[in-house]
């Protein structure tokens, strides 16, 4: 006993010097150079809080939950994602669409963003003149749509704007609670690389905490909890999903198709789907909406100065196609909102909601995951441009 219990030790001593010494930086090499590449493009910005870095090219990953994917963001002289490195044309007209991830296009090749639909539609003769810019970035809210777009309109004179276009996502009601306070400037912090795993390592050390430095900075701890333990994980909640499916639909276990699954892994994706129930949505909710709304209002009134049109989108994610209850208060809330503040808006519902719901999720969002894929940015552009580009010409 004793002999296996040393053997052991002996076996994870080595295993930890020679991961240690260059094992994980192999196996994590990747994630270092994204990671290391996303602090240096994505920088802050006193006015709105962060941003692109201007005429730049790099990977980022989203990493989130379910979803582990690389792409790549090219951006053009004002810091919006784009097609290349490129400086936009002055001569132009344009509409300025912004959001958060969902238009930023996190997961997605700039062919099948948001912007990049749109931008199809025009005919090449309108193309010359016109043009949509994409302003959005992960974790944007309101409060920082404001903001951004004040800030590239007054500080870029010879920018033809014609309209904004926000995109309201599920997500803003969480994030803009951020900023109830109304800062008035952020800090402006050159980001250092920090070894992630090193820190870790020094933290664990310092608290004692011998199994995490194992599963964490070992190559067997890392293969048992990231292979052995992540699939039983997955398992778990693979029979969690199918029972749930199979009890509500009063449907055979067996019987529940890989499409019913991943519409149960994209409606349990994120914390802030909270605030859309009971307490959050009474104590909180509503109330980030309406500090919303008053940023929009503030908005709309800088832009008819300038002659320009404000526009706001609503779209859902999966969890409220699939709650009725959830969706009706929320677009009951959002449309008395607008009625108040005489925002013109388009909620775009309807083309998700028809026909089978479940099979709507699987075939319009990125598989198990909140964010449209490329058929799901179309029907948001189909509706986009006919809304706002050809009636509103």
């Amino acid at each position: 006993m004793i002999k296996t219990l040393s053997f052991t030790f002996y076996l994870i001593a080595f295993d930890f010097i020679i991961s240690q010494l260059f094992l994980l930086d192999i196996l994590y090499q990747k994630k270092i150079d994204i990671f290391k590449s996303d602090l240096k493009n994505r920088i802050s910005h006193k006015e709105y809080k962060y941003t692109f870095k201007e005429n730049s090219e790099f990977i980022a990953r989203y990493d989130y939950k379910y979803s582990l994917i690389d792409y790549l963001i090219s951006t053009n002289n004002l810091g919006f994602r784009d097609k290349t490195i490129r400086t936009l044309n002055k001569d132009k007209n344009y509409s300025i669409v912004i959001g958060d991830s969902f238009v930023e296009g996190v997961a997605l090749n700039y062919e099948d963003t948001l912007l990049a639909s749109l931008n199809k539609k025009l005919t090449q003769n309108q193309f010359n003149q016109f043009e949509f810019l994409n302003a959005g970035v992960s974790s944007y809210s309101p409060y920082i749509y404001r903001k951004k777009i004040e800030n590239i309109l007054k500080t870029n004179n010879w920018l033809n704007v014609k309209s904004v276009i926000i995109l309201y996502d599920k997500s803003d009601v969480g994030d803009n609670t951020a900023y109830l306070n109304k800062p008035r400037e952020f800090p402006v912090e050159k980001k250092v690389f920090k070894n992630r795993k090193k820190e870790k390592l020094l933290q664990d050390l310092k608290n004692f905490k011998f199994s995490s430095i194992f599963t964490e900075q070992t190559i067997t701890g890392i293969f048992l909890r990231e292979i052995i333990g992540s699939s039983f994980e997955n398992l778990v909640r693979h029979i969690k999903f199918r029972l749930k499916f199979s009890r509500d639909e009063n449907k055979s276990f067996f019987k529940v198709s890989k499409k019913e699954i991943n519409a149960l892994y994209a409606s349990d994706f994120h914390r802030l789907q909270n605030f859309f129930y009971t307490p959050l949505w009474e104590n909180e909710g509503k109330k980030s909406i309406d500090f919303a709304f008053e940023d929009f209002i503030k908005l709309k009134s800088f832009l008819e100065k300038k002659n320009i049109k404000l526009y706001v989108v609503v779209y859902p994610w999966p969890f409220d196609l699939l709650d009725g209850k959830v969706r009706k208060k929320y677009l009951n809330y959002l449309n008395k909102k607008f009625k108040e503040s005489n925002i013109d808006n388009l909620i775009i519902y309807d083309e998700f909601l028809k026909g089978n719901v479940v099979n709507n999720i699987f075939e319009f969002y990125i598989p198990k995951d909140v964010h449209f894929n490329k058929k799901g940015n179309e029907i948001l552009s189909n509706k986009i441009f006919e809304e706002f580009f050809i009636t509103n010409k």
